[in-house]
């Protein structure tokens, strides 16, 4: 068969009501994921409460999380190599799945190893839904609306990050401390809340993972690799493009930000806010935080589809490096505000970034690429583990001037770095 006519059957397979009912499906999983990424860190609090953990004991349960998102990566590639996307989204649903019935004997033991080894099994999947799922959508149609699919996808991500910490706080009573009378009935119920959200969570994955076993996923163009093989895909060949060395470390770096922003928000607005702040309302203010991020998402996607995704990104870090100076001044009220508001604009940095790093790539090679964007989720435990460092030193204005070069420097990869060694008819 010509190449003409591979191309033309490609196409014809991801237009039409198929793609449609593709593309609806795994933006579905994005909504899962976010949900369950972000009930992890809602957890930390109350189980460090009721299972009695020191600061560092409660901390393993990110380093779980996105400690397996690091070592799931280039495994979940492989899979979709072989297998194709629709295998390792499978394989991450079947993950998930054994993940969540996990936390059944975790909770009913009360035991935290076991928990943590069910965070563990979980974000596995997770991974392996999101190495295969990003390159996905972003490769399912033409090459111009790849940022606007993956924004548009990752969108109902932010809304399961809304949700997570939602559903949790409709299940969680006040607090009792240990030794007052209740203590142990508040944390059986806790546990008991906890399990059948895992439980629920449990039961939709299967159901979401039989339609996927019985629906053909239409091939993304240029999946079926040209002459070259595997070795076109490959890592020694893909670090030889300038552009997508520099946008694995802008995404890197991006995503600690963003997740070390969220982690010491609270501290900073009960420290600048003034008279009147009080630990509820820093967590409703965290709340709101999320919910401008995933609306930044929402309405900056249709922005995607007119205007060059690359200097929409690079003028959000801007905004975002110019509010988190303004943060770091520490000028009360207005300075909490600024904080809030730089959220509205690195909502979009994960998914635009990633779709400017594989831009170009087909086939084994976006998979590769996408592993690798993957793996640097690592950045979301291990940046804020350095800025933890730096408030505890130094003090978290500090913490929050650090983050100001990040954002810089993804606004230079936006407009400038992501050129670097790309060919003229990619871009």
């Amino acid at each position: 068969m010509s190449s003409t006519n591979t191309s033309s059957k490609q196409s014809s397979g991801t237009k039409g009501s198929k793609a449609t009912i593709a593309i609806v499906l795994v933006t579905s999983l994005f909504f899962i994921w976010g949900l369950t990424m972000n009930l992890v860190n809602a957890l930390d609090s109350p189980f460090g409460h009721y299972m009695q953990l020191n600061h560092t004991e409660s901390s393993l349960l990110q380093v779980a999380y996105y400690g397996a998102y690091f070592i799931m990566a280039i495994p979940a590639s492989m899979i979709s190599k072989r297998f194709g996307y629709k295998g390792g989204v499978i394989s991450g649903l079947v993950l998930f799945a054994i993940g969540a019935f996990t936390v059944i004997p975790a909770t009913n033991a009360a035991s935290y190893g076991l928990f943590l080894f069910a965070m563990f099994v979980i974000a596995l999947g997770a991974s392996s839904l999101e190495t295969n799922c990003n390159p996905y959508i972003t490769k399912l149609g033409d090459e111009k609306g790849e940022s606007f699919r993956l924004n548009l996808a990752q969108s109902f991500n932010g809304v399961g990050n809304v949700v997570g910490p939602l559903i949790l706080g409709q299940i969680l009573s006040k607090t009792v401390d240990p030794g007052k009378p209740g203590f142990d009935f508040a944390k059986m119920k806790f546990l008991s809340d906890t399990r059948m959200i895992y439980i629920v969570i449990g039961i939709i994955l299967v159901l979401v993972l039989l339609v996927f076993v019985f629906f053909k996923l239409p091939t993304p163009p240029g999946d079926e690799d040209e002459e070259g093989g595997e070795s076109s895909g490959s890592f020694s060949t893909l670090i030889k493009k300038p552009y997508f060395v520099l946008g694995v470390l802008a995404e890197f770096i991006f995503i600690g930000l963003q997740v070390a922003g969220m982690a010491i928000f609270s501290a900073y607005a009960l420290k600048h806010w003034g008279s009147g702040i009080t630990v509820g309302l820093a967590a409703s203010m965290l709340a709101l935080l999320s919910l401008l991020f995933t609306l930044g998402r929402f309405l900056t996607t249709p922005l995607m589809a007119r205007f060059d995704p690359g200097k929409i990104l690079g003028v959000y870090m801007l905004l975002s490096a110019i509010l988190m100076f303004l943060a770091f001044l520490g000028l009360g009220k207005f300075s909490v505000i600024c904080f809030l508001v730089a959220y509205l604009f690195i909502s979009i940095g994960y998914p635009t970034i990633f779709s400017l790093t594989i831009k170009g790539m087909h086939g084994n090679a976006a998979k590769t690429g996408s592993s690798a964007l993957t793996m640097s989720i690592v950045g979301a435990a291990l940046i804020p583990l350095l800025l933890g460092a730096i408030q505890d030193a130094i003090g978290i204005e500090t913490a929050v001037l650090v983050m100001v070069p990040g954002f810089l420097y993804v606004a230079w990869y936006a407009v400038w770095g992501s050129k670097i060694g790309l060919k003229k008819e990619d871009r």
